[in-house]
């Protein structure tokens, strides 16, 4: 919520409104395209990294089921 408000507060800056609007227009633009990426990167990209990182991890920890012990199971 707090990216998603600086991004709407930054539109009129990025759109060059305003007396000089065309100097601070690529800063303004600048800024909404980092946040983009920082929003995206922590919504999607590091909980994917994570899950396939820890799913890796909780695989190989497992211990492997004796097959002698197969008709005590069923």
């Amino acid at each position: 919520m707090t990216a998603l408000a600086m991004i709407i507060g930054m539109v009129p800056m990025a759109l060059g409104v305003g007396d000089g609007g065309e100097q601070n227009a690529p800063l303004g633009r600048a800024v909404i395209g980092g946040l983009l990426c920082a929003t995206v990167a922590t919504l999607i990209f590091v909980p994917a990294v994570f899950a396939l990182l820890h799913g890796r991890g909780k695989a190989s920890a497992e211990p492997e089921m004796d097959a002698s012990l197969d008709h005590v199971i069923a």
